[in-house]
């Protein structure tokens, strides 16, 4: 764990919290703001944004691309994690720490290194490289506004170890959209400063201050101002649930993810047509953690009711599927999670109309029809070979007497609105029931098969015991398939060999998932 001491930085004249130039300085405020001065979206009308968010969005892509691969042989200061400086009205947040363990950096960075356009286009040459800079050069090449910016000169000096994010509910009852904050930990605020003040001003930039060891930057002033104000009181490091969430958690790896639902889908409500909340109160947290071979992510999700069937049959259908098979998705408890996911949409009126009329449209009787069709337990399969055109199937588990009237339905529609003739062979065998593009490739899937043998399943997927749904890809197959259809995947598709998603309800409306992404 890092450590919570930072030592004291630069101080500047000002009153308050964090000090700044005089310059800086914004008269009766409780802290320093200055506006962000450039460009970086040089397509007009666009609004200019200053120097700052291309740099965000270099430390984003450390994350999303290399997860924190960086200064695999050097040190980095400790001090506060950026929940500290956010707001603990937060409905969602995402941390990135670029000082994990160096083993972890030291494995991240060999992973990237898989990936030939990465590789390329961060020009990476071994596992010394710092890529925080070769990301910011690769980013600063493609930008024009940033052609004056020096990494060593502008960025380095004061660029700290971990950046965070938080959605918070909007500030103005006018809008709709959430406000994001971000939090950015330096090094040096003079040199920070300094920075965010090349290039032209424009009077929509976001604004920023400092505050404790951090950069917080926002789109308007009231929403810095009240970010801020309500983080020195009630941080997000002292959110009841959130606390709670990130000790189950553990390890929060190169980055961690949470969300608030219940605020989350009231903002995603007032955005969308319908107000929706298929998943009542609840909260999600989640860890992004890295080996040289594969990337993981790994979470648990609480809730106030059952949100996935208490069901754990997925591994029986999955790892019985045919070695053949480049992709599938397999799900227990289907019709008893059809009915809890009914019983939330009834409470919505707009979903309502649209479901009710769906069903007029194809004359099929909802949900009824539907938990027929899928039964228990539902497999989606897609087989390697496509030299005949894709095979494609799904094994349902399911009385076919009352499953196969519905099927009927759906092909005669299906035949009624696509110009494609898409051929529709079923096979069955007691309480199972397959409907497939291929009448051999039935047949075969509803016999016994041992995908779960597979070296490439069991990399992605070490444990599916006890799984209510899960998911593969193996990448070789599909693409396989793919290029008989006369499409070609690029290199860095080429380079992964399979990945593999894992769900389970854990009892007491909670559940956990896994998704790992494998590279050869």
């Amino acid at each position: 764990m890092s450590d919570q001491n930072t030592p004291p930085g630069p101080q500047f004249p000002g009153q308050g919290g964090a000090q700044y130039p005089p310059q800086y300085q914004a008269p009766n405020a409780p802290y320093e703001q200055v506006q962000m001065g450039g460009g970086w979206q040089p397509e007009a009308p666009k609004p200019k944004r200053g120097k700052l968010i291309p740099i965000v969005a270099a430390l984003a892509m450390v994350l999303v691309v290399a997860g924190g691969g960086i200064f695999a042989y050097g040190k980095l200061n400790g001090g506060k994690q950026p929940d500290t400086v956010l707001p603990g009205t937060a409905i969602g947040y995402l941390r990135v720490d670029l000082n994990p363990s160096a083993g972890q950096k030291l494995a991240a960075l060999r992973f990237l290194m898989k990936f030939p356009s990465a590789k390329d286009k961060l020009k990476l040459t071994g596992d010394k490289d710092d890529l925080r800079q070769k990301i910011f050069e690769a980013i600063k090449a493609d930008d024009d506004d940033l052609k004056d910016v020096d990494y060593a000169k502008d960025v380095e000096p004061w660029l700290g170890d971990r950046i965070g994010l938080a959605a918070l509910p909007p500030a103005d009852a006018k809008k709709k959209e959430p406000s994001l904050v971000f939090a950015v930990q330096v090094k040096d605020e003079k040199a920070a400063a300094k920075a965010m003040e090349k290039g032209p001003k424009e009077a929509d930039d976001p604004v920023y201050a400092f505050t404790d060891g951090y950069m917080v930057v926002a789109e308007t002033k009231p929403e810095l101002d009240s970010a801020i104000a309500t983080a020195k009181t009630s941080p997000l490091a002292d959110n009841t649930q959130y606390k709670a969430d990130l000790e189950k958690l553990g390890e929060p790896g190169f980055a961690t993810l949470w969300a608030d639902f219940a605020g989350l889908t009231k903002v995603v409500g007032e955005m969308g047509p319908a107000k929706v909340n298929p998943i009542g109160n609840g909260s999600m947290a989640a860890a992004l953690r890295f080996d040289a071979q594969y990337v993981e992510l790994k979470g648990f999700v609480r809730a106030d009711q059952e949100i996935v069937a208490k069901a754990s049959d997925a591994s029986e259908l999955v790892t019985k599927l045919p070695d053949t098979t480049a992709a599938a998705i397999s799900v227990s408890g289907v019709d008893s999670s059809i009915d809890t996911v009914w019983k939330n949409l009834e409470k919505t009126g707009e979903i309502g109309e649209i479901v009710q009329g769906f069903a007029e449209q194809t004359g099929l009787k909802l949900p009824d029809d539907l938990k027929a069709l899928l039964g228990k337990n539902l497999s989606l399969v897609v087989d390697k070979d496509a030299s005949a055109g894709p095979k494609i199937a799904a094994r349902l588990e399911t009385d076919p007497a009352k499953a196969e009237p519905v099927i009927a339905k759906l092909t005669t529609l299906l035949r009624q609105q696509s110009p494609v003739q898409v051929p529709i062979e079923t096979a069955k065998d007691g309480d199972t029931l397959v409907v497939s593009t291929d009448k051999e490739y039935a047949a075969k899937i509803l016999e016994n098969g041992n995908l779960g043998n597979s070296e490439s399943f069991k990399l992605a997927l070490p444990d599916v015991s006890g799984a209510t749904g899960i998911a593969y890809v193996d990448f070789d197959g599909l693409n396989g398939a793919l290029e008989a259809m006369g499409e070609k995947s690029n290199a860095d598709v080429q380079a992964l060999r399979s990945a593999g998603m894992v769900a389970r309800n854990t009892g007491n409306f909670e559940g956990e998932f896994t998704l790992r992404v494998v590279a050869k």
